[in-house]
């Protein structure tokens, strides 16, 4: 059941920020989020002794400015529940400035981790042994390394797989269907033989070892739920952790990071083969359910081995912009 969480307004806003938040919940939006940060507009008009409702430019003039230590997503996100709300007023018969600045968006920064790393990972996730011989915990010891392998040899979100359904994959065929992905995006993604073939053996164990009866793929806890990311999240870290590599990386990785693996590889690999990426990516954006092909090369551009593989393979730039000599 959906928790709503309600605050204390206060400001002469109170009431119109009251009937707006109701408003948007009454279509089926949560509103907490937002909710938090009209709630910080309500202080903020508080704070500066505001007497009435109407928005203009200089009222807004600080409230719009980035705080110490905000990300620009926050600041975005305080700026456009102003917005939303100033546009609320105006349909009521209060002239309000509309704010309309977005600052951009926060330029994250990416670990994909190396042949090295990827292999001492693996090594502590393949030999890991529950701390205790619960059931529960012996079964989804043998979980995680092929959940784990779904991330980095076929580029799944985390959500995706932990909420995989034994119908959802093709045992026979090695296809895995997903159904409604992000931005509602169905799609098909291929198995490796191998991994295939990891996925069969721990079928016929759940099923004829263990006598697990459920409709997930991977169950959690409960044999009626699936594995909580939040599980899988703290999972990965204690077997990155168990790494040589986490003692000396400044930027630890996430699952996602293997995501980003699969992309960099398969890239990387089109590449020294000499096979042309920009008929590739099209293939591989509709694979990774992403809207274009733009938003997979994201994935790619800040990662510190591309620069060096593409100058392997490039055999125009140096005709084209020649070596500098000095006379």
């Amino acid at each position: 059941m959906t928790e709503y969480r309600d605050y204390p307004y206060s400001s002469v806003l109170a009431p119109f920020i009251q009937d707006y938040v109701a408003e948007k919940r009454a279509l089926g939006y949560i509103y907490n989020v937002k909710g938090y940060q009209l709630f910080r507009l309500d202080q903020y008009w508080n704070d500066n002794g505001y007497k009435d409702a109407a928005f203009t430019p200089e009222r807004l003039d600080a409230w719009m400015c980035s705080l110490p230590g905000e990300s620009k997503s926050s600041q975005n996100s305080r700026i456009g529940a102003a917005r939303g709300i100033a546009r609320y007023l105006n349909t009521h018969g209060i002239k309000c400035y509309v704010p309309t600045l977005y600052v951009g968006k926060d330029q994250k920064q990416i670990h994909v981790m190396d042949k090295t790393e990827l292999a001492e990972f693996f090594s502590a996730v393949d030999s890991y042994q529950p701390k205790t011989h619960k059931p529960c915990d012996l079964r989804m010891a043998n979980e995680y390394p092929i959940i784990f392998r779904l991330f980095y040899c076929c580029g799944m979100r985390n959500n995706e797989v932990c909420e995989l359904r034994k119908t959802d994959i093709d045992l026979e065929n090695g296809i895995v269907t997903i159904y409604d992905g992000k931005k509602h995006r169905d799609r098909l993604v291929y198995l490796p033989e191998d991994l295939l073939t990891l996925i069969r053996k721990y079928c016929r164990y759940l099923e004829k070892d263990l006598g697990v009866k459920s409709e997930w793929l991977f169950p959690g806890r409960f044999l009626m739920e699936h594995v909580l990311k939040t599980s899988i999240d703290r999972n990965f870290r204690d077997f990155w952790n168990k790494t040589e590599a986490s003692k000396h990386c400044d930027k630890r990785p996430t699952p996602h990071s293997l995501r980003h693996g699969f992309v960099v590889d398969r890239i990387n690999n089109w590449i020294l083969a000499g096979i042309d990426i920009n008929v590739m990516f099209v293939y591989l954006s509709k694979y990774l359910g992403h809207k274009d092909s733009d938003e997979s090369f994201y994935y790619y551009h800040l990662v510190r081995e591309a620069y060096d593989i593409i100058k392997q393979r490039d055999t125009v730039t140096k005709d084209v912009i020649p070596e500098v000599r000095r006379r």
